[in-house]
């Protein structure tokens, strides 16, 4: 049992703690060499932990065009290696077609994935799925202010009732203001789709910091080089006054 799981107070009656055979993923997700060695080098064991369903917790199902949303699962995957964990999230959340969080475990880290899904209208068998929302690792015997507040957010307590979307919504939302306040170093109030939002516009600018630096460290010529760092200043400022509509 995770510390995670401790903190959520998920009712007992949802537990389920069945093991999910790699085999089932090697049958039925239609993996290549990559991610079957990936599987086999870095997965440990795949756990069922939690099937939250109406029978289990008084949450109604929802349905609508795009979506239906019947339970809720909570899988635990404890790792080898903490390799392509993303990939390794992908590839379960597809083979199981149900709204999912995973808790990926290493010694005392966890990572958390999420990722909102869409009914496949040419394939009943299947959905369609979103981004997917992870955190970065979290040391649970270290926890800073942000990770406490993420456990606070994700206690069943603090999490929306009205039927599955909503519930599983504040899950996603809680990751997504959670890796916010990573980056600004402050927590987050405000709506998570408007927070989204800035948040990927910060990381796309940082990824774009991170690249024009990566290329003046090869850079020879010194005009260049003062061109990049111009380039550089200037995507800063605009990260600052990103950062400065998130305070």
């Amino acid at each position: 049992m995770s510390k995670l799981s401790e903190i959520t107070d998920i009712p007992v009656k949802c537990e389920l703690g069945n093991t999910v055979f790699k085999k089932f993923f090697y049958e039925n997700a239609k993996l290549n060499r990559s991610d079957r060695d990936l599987f086999i080098q870095s997965i440990d064991k795949i756990k069922w932990e939690y099937c939250l369903k109406n029978e289990t917790i008084n949450i109604k199902p929802f349905k609508d065009d795009i979506r239906e949303y019947s339970e809720v699962e909570i899988l635990k995957i404890g790792l080898k290696i903490p390799n392509k964990t993303k990939r390794i999230a992908e590839i379960v959340m597809r083979a199981i077609p149900y709204p999912m969080v995973i808790i990926f475990q290493y010694g005392n880290q966890i990572q958390l994935f999420t990722a909102h899904q869409r009914l496949n209208l040419s394939n009943n068998n299947k959905n369609a799925l979103e981004e997917l929302i992870f955190t970065d690792w979290i040391n649970l015997d270290d926890p800073d202010e942000a990770d406490e507040k993420l456990f606070e957010n994700l206690n069943i307590k603090n999490l929306s009732f009205t039927n599955f979307y909503t519930f599983y919504k504040d899950i996603v939302d809680a990751l997504i203001k959670y890796n916010v306040s990573k980056l600004i170093g402050e927590p987050v109030a405000d709506d998570a789709d408007e927070v989204k939002s800035l948040y990927d516009d910060l990381t796309s600018l940082d990824t774009e910091i991170e690249a024009i630096k990566s290329r003046m460290g090869k850079e020879t010529q010194f005009n260049r080089r003062l061109e990049m760092n111009i380039k550089v200043k200037e995507l800063e400022d605009q990260k600052k006054e990103l950062t400065d509509k998130l305070n």
